[in-house]
Order: C-alpha cells, then structure tokens, then sequence
C-alpha cells in the first residue's frame, strides 16, 4: 500500500505537526503518540487536494494552512479545531505569521496581502472591494501589503519586525517597511535567475543568505543592498541531485496546419471558437503568472524523452556553534548540504547523504536536524509500495556534534511518524507533485530559442541570417520570422545579461529619499519594484 510522504514538520517541545499530503497530524513530541488528525474529522475540513502551505505561529497555537482549493485555513493546534476558512484571491506560494496575530500570503500574482487570524464580521462584506493599487479583487477582505510585477517565491520578515524582505521569480530582491510596503529600504541585485530561498541568521541580523537557481548562495548587508560575498555551491551539490525535470523541447507547428481550406471561400481556422471559449471560461489561475514561462507563440507538444538537471535551492537555515555554519537544501537532491559562515575566500561545501530525495528540514534550537524523505521513490521516478526498499523510512534524524552530522538513537518521535503513515493512491501521489518547482521556475525562453535554432540548421536556414533580414529562403513563413526576430532580441539582452558583473554597489544616492517620522532615509521607487 502506498503511503503519503511528510511535506513539512513544525516541531516543538511538547506537541508537533506534521504535513501529509492533505492531512494534518498533531503528535506528543515525548512519546510520539497521535494527539489529532484530520484524518478523523469530517470531510468538508479535508483540503481536496494537498497542502502547499502551511505556517506555525510563533506561540505555537495556531496553524495556517492553503492549498489548490484557494482556502486559508486556521487551526487551533491544542484540539486541531478548523477556526476559520477563507478564500484567497490566487494560488498562494508562501504563507507566515506576523506579530503573532496576523497572516501574510503571498500568491502568484506578485501580491502579498494580510489576514486577522480571528476574521471579523466585517470581512465578508468587505472582502469584494478590489483595492486601488492590487492586481485583484480580494474575497476575504485581505489588505495589500506590497505588490511584486512577477510571481513571489518566498519572503521573511525581519527578527524586529520592522522590515519585509521578498523574492520573486524575475531575479529580484526588495526590502520594505512593515506594514508600509509601499516604502522601499532597498534592493538586493545581482541574482541571474529565479530567487526560492531567503534566510536571515540569528547570530548576525544585518546579513541575508539567498539562492535559487543560480549556481552561487549570495550573501548580502540587506539594510544597504550591498553584495558581500558569492559562495560557490552548484558544482559540490551536483553530484546528488536525483530528480531531474524532463527537458521541454516544444515542436513549432506550420502556420498552415490550424488553417482548413474551403473552396470558394476565404480560408478560416480550426477551434478558433472553441480555443476562444476554453479561455473565457477559465477560472483565471492560467494567468496569475504574470510572466508565464511559456512564450507566444503555437507550441507543439512537450516533449519528455530528454530530462536535464535544474537547481532549485528549496531551504536555507542556520546552526550557532563555535563556528556558525549555514545548512541548505536542494530540490530532488539526496543530501543536506552546509559551510561555515566566516571570512575564508572560498567556502568549503560539506554534505551529509540520505541516499533518497529530500524533501524538507527542520532544525532544533540544539541543532538535530529532521529530515523528511521521498523515501518510497523508485529509481525510475515512480512510487514504490511501503516496505519495497530496506531504506523505507521516511523521516531521519541527525544531532550536530562539533563539525558534522552524526546518526543517534531512534526517537518516539521518528519512529512514530515512520511507523504511523497514512494510506495514499497512486493518484494521491501523482497529484501531489513535489517536485514541480522544477518546472514552474525556470524560464525557457532560451531553450526554445535554442530548439529552434537545431530545427532550421538541419532545414539548412541559417537562423540569424533569415531573422534579421527577412529573407523567405528557407520556405518558412513571415509569422516565423517574426518569431526568430523576436528570440534573436531576447538572445542579445541575455548576452548583455551574462556579460554583466555580479557585483553591485548600493543604490546611487541621485535616487530620490523622502524622509518619514524621523526614521531613517527610505528610497522612493514604483510600486512594482522594477
């Protein structure tokens, strides 16, 4: 029988909560024993598909959770009582408290928006009004913090409480006041791809550790934007990457195959009603992606035959110890990986190996670290029944000691969440998708680009000639052209791109400041950060 791998673990001295797919589990942390599930509660309280976020208060009382549904839900950790539901205006990416009473959601339109924990009557009335500067309307009444113009992957709100650090999918970096996000502090720069992880650590304030899909972490002086130090991590992390994202090679399709000949009269296209159609009745989640990752155009199938490595980093923490050591995780990657935070010119990047994909960690204050595995992932990519495999638990724990992980004595904890798993389909499975960040990250502009280059070479049409100066030789048509023109352009900014240093200065003080109840300078920039 096949069993729901844990997404994500929140763990506490006396109670912990465990993600499972679309459940929620509540164990006594001593004896490992099941205090609540959902699996016992009524049916409309069940999430109809996984839980994709989810967020603990700093108390420890509450849970936030949202999924596919597009409903926020609150729980009362002590007897998993469902407090409240809620419905959020787009797919949410990222969730977590602030000041221990509210919610921030950021979603895929770019928003961040806050939620009471406990929602007032008035919310419901309310929640229809779109504001002035949102990109939606707002169901449940939520109020605009800050607005990206791309797709927000992760944010933190600083130790203080004063400053809101987000990243998006287009490279950027923005810290703002909270709860004022429409004041700019500044900009942190550099990154050449998608940015999935932020971490600031405990022991030193100022510093913020970033990654994504670059090969470096950067570490930044977030209050200035000032880069401080790249750490090279891609080529150690490499070797353990497991899951791979199949290749998206897109066939272009002749402009002449979605035309139907008609004697005697003017040609029409086929399905133009029906594509039309499908669109209008779409329930907008299509386009919460402002910059999708598909360019325009009529694209073939995709096709998967071919897989490559993408690096996503999925998680980035800290341990305090005489030498403080930052810890990160990949997506699909079989290992945790960490290096020593100090002032040596090349970090060394050390691993600890779980021989399956990690899919999630969480460290003690002590510095043991749970890690959740996909542990029932056949080497073919598929799910293997329980007990297939000799290493079939699905959660390890290590104890830091001096400089390295080190394996310890199995605790009730571990071996009741290895132990008491819940029943899942095959279906459940496929659903649940851990790995899509792999695919909904990454833009592909460049290898369409590149497909397409492969495609008129072996036509015998030189691709740039026949962009730039619209000769028709090759027999391919003016809508092709237009296409190539448009890819060329793109291909000479991403060299311009490339061809630029990573290392950013702060921001030139010609910028505009507004000064603001004798707190300190802020930068005055656009709402859209760009």
């Amino acid at each position: 029988m096949s069993r729901y791998p844990y997404t994500r673990l929140f763990w506490q001295s006396e109670h912990s909560i465990v993600i499972a797919g679309p459940h929620i589990q509540v164990l006594d942390t001593n004896t490992g024993d099941v205090l609540h599930s959902t699996g016992k509660c009524e049916e409309d309280q069940i999430a109809p598909g996984p839980i994709r976020c989810a967020a603990l208060s700093d108390c420890g009382k509450y849970l936030a959770t949202s999924g596919d549904d597009k409903k926020l839900k609150t729980w009362q950790v002590d007897d998993l009582k469902l407090l409240s539901s809620r419905v959020l205006p787009k797919k949410p990416t990222y969730m977590n408290f602030a000041n221990h009473k509210d919610i921030l959601v950021a979603d895929k339109f770019g928003d961040i928006f806050r939620y009471q924990l406990h929602p007032n009557s008035n919310e419901s009335s309310s929640g229809c009004e779109r504001d002035a500067l949102s990109s939606h309307e707002n169901p449940s009444g939520g109020e605009l913090i800050l607005g990206h113009a791309s797709l927000l992957t992760t944010f933190l709100l600083t130790a203080d409480g004063q400053y809101i650090v987000t990243a998006d999918r287009d490279e950027h970096i923005r810290v703002s006041w909270y709860p004022q996000g429409y004041t700019i502090e500044s900009y942190c720069l550099g990154h050449q791809k998608y940015v999935s992880a932020l971490h600031i650590p405990s022991f030193s304030s100022r510093t913020l550790i970033s990654g994504g899909g670059d090969s470096v972490l950067k570490i930044w002086d977030w209050m200035s934007g000032k880069l401080l130090r790249n750490i090279d991590v891609f080529s150690a992390v490499q070797p353990f990457i497991a899951v791979k994202a199949p290749k998206k090679k897109r066939e272009w399709k002749n402009e002449d195959e979605d035309i139907e000949p008609i004697e005697g009269k003017r040609e029409r296209r086929k399905n133009k009603g029906k594509r039309k159609e499908k669109r209008s009745g779409d329930d907008g989640d299509t386009e919460e992606s402002q910059n999708s990752a598909t360019p325009e155009g009529q694209l073939g199938e995709v096709s998967t035959e071919e897989s490559e490595v993408v690096f996503v980093v999925h998680r980035i923490s800290s341990i305090l110890s005489p030498v403080p050591r930052i810890v990160f995780s990949v997506v699909g990657a079989t290992a945790i990986f960490w290096f020593p935070m100090n002032d040596d010119s090349e970090a060394c990047i050390q691993h600890e190996p779980f021989y399956k994909p990690i899919i999630d960690f969480t460290l003690e204050d002590d510095g043991s670290i749970w890690v959740l595995l996909d542990a029932d992932r056949s080497s073919q990519g598929g799910w293997s029944s329980k007990g297939e495999s000799d290493d079939s638990n699905l959660v390890e724990v290590r104890r830091w000691t001096l400089d390295n992980f080190t394996a310890s004595d199995p605790l009730p904890l571990a071996l009741a969440l290895n132990s008491r798993t819940l029943p899942a389909t095959q279906a459940d499975l496929k659903v649940l998708d851990l790995y899509s960040d792999l695919l909904a990250l990454p833009k592909h502009f460049e290898a369409v680009a590149e497909d397409r280059t492969h495609d008129l070479s072996e036509m015998g049409v030189d691709d740039v000639a026949t962009a730039d100066s619209g000769s028709n030789d090759g027999g391919i048509s003016k809508r092709e052209l237009g296409r190539l023109k448009h890819k060329q352009a793109l291909r000479r900014l991403q060299e311009v791109g490339r061809g630029a240093s990573l290392d950013f200065e702060p921001l030139p003080t010609d910028g505009k400041r507004v000064k603001s109840g004798g707190r300190r300078d802020t930068l005055a920039l656009g709402m859209d950060g760009t």
